[in-house]
């Protein structure tokens, strides 16, 4: 075995004790994302109950339709009064009115009333439907609002974050703080040879919340199986993107209570304008302006591809040359900043 190998064999077995040794770290890195991500989902859950007043337009399926939507709890299914359909974005006081014709379906959803959608789906999947031919809309023609699919990309994103953040930056630049990479600096070990040796355990973390993430998809009928690839793609690509933006933090700073504070105000601004919380759409231009110059922005749009495709507004391949340029230039950025301590000369 060569000495590179060896001492990159022991660089991983320190890196690996070193992100899990301080409980802080360890915390954000695995236990805060998982307990955000049930939190999103519950909320979903819980929002998803209620009484809901559907009717059904005048098909040939329309008896059938009504007769399952029935079935379901909380969920009063009635066929649309008169011998013509709705007109569009009438709901006429309905909480939900749904068009069927063969295996497509269209339903118009009362915006506040977003929870009929954890029902819905399933019942005209059971009523025949294909699930990718199901359009649901607000009566402004807008996608409705879906806590669970929002949750989703929303809890992947905070773990890649917390990851890249909590559990990149955050203990290279505890290091600095001590010392260490500065003794480090005065050994043969490589720059690189240091860099890469942290990449298995915190790639790992990630395919974790990623297999993680994909299983709850899946289990939520919000994925296909075969197109769990796709999303683990775009999860990889967004975690590299991440740990090299995490890298340049650490580049050459010093205060980890400081870094750590800035991070915990960055994380839930990057959210906002990256268009998890709010469509851009709703944004005023001048914040869509800003949106659209993160990365982040692009990476959700990503993950809505596989998680929330109505609310997708670039192509895949768009946002997936978009990570990878932002890849190129944080981590070239993070190789050029690079200091074992403040005071090396350039």
């Amino acid at each position: 075995m060569s000495a590179t190998s060896s001492v990159m064999r022991e660089m991983v077995k320190t890196n690996a004790r070193e992100l899990f040794r301080d409980g802080k770290t360890a915390f954000f890195t695995v236990l805060f994302p998982l307990l955000f991500l049930a939190m999103f989902l519950g909320l979903g859950v819980l929002t998803a109950g209620g009484s809901y007043q559907i009717a059904v337009a005048p098909s040939p399926e329309q008896g059938a339709v009504v007769e399952k939507l029935g079935q379901v709890e909380g969920f009063h299914a009635e066929a649309w009064k008169g011998p013509e359909g709705p007109s569009a974005g009438d709901l006429a006081g309905y909480d939900a009115v749904v068009r069927v014709v063969g295996q497509e379906a269209t339903a118009v959803i009362e915006p506040s009333r977003f929870g009929v959608l954890n029902g819905l789906r399933p019942a005209l999947a059971d009523s025949g439907v294909d699930e990718a031919r199901m359009d649901f809309r607000t009566p402004d023609g807008g996608a409705p609002f879906d806590p669970l699919k929002a949750a989703l990309p929303t809890g992947l994103l905070m773990s890649l974050m917390s990851t890249a953040f909590f559990g990149t930056a955050t203990p290279l630049i505890a290091l600095r703080t001590r010392g260490t990479l500065r003794l480090l600096g005065t050994t043969p070990l490589s720059r690189l040879t240091f860099v890469v040796a942290q990449a298995p355990v915190r790639l790992g973390l990630v395919v974790v919340q990623l297999v993680a993430l994909g299983v709850v998809a899946v289990a939520m009928d919000f994925v296909p199986l075969a197109d769990t690839l796709r999303l683990m793609g775009t999860g990889l690509l967004g975690a590299l993107m991440l740990f090299a933006f995490g890298y340049l933090i650490a580049a050459r700073m010093r205060n980890a209570e400081v870094v750590n504070g800035l991070l915990g105000i960055l994380m839930p601004v990057l959210l906002f304008f990256s268009g998890l919380f709010l469509p851009l759409s709703m944004l005023p231009s001048a914040l869509t302006t800003v949106s659209e110059l993160l990365p982040t922005t692009y990476l959700v749009d990503a993950l809505n591809h596989d998680l929330n495709e109505a609310a997708a507004v670039h192509s895949l391949t768009v946002d997936w040359l978009i990570l990878v340029a932002a890849t190129a230039v944080f981590g070239g950025l993070a190789a050029r900043l690079f200091r074992w301590d403040q005071g090396e000369a350039r």
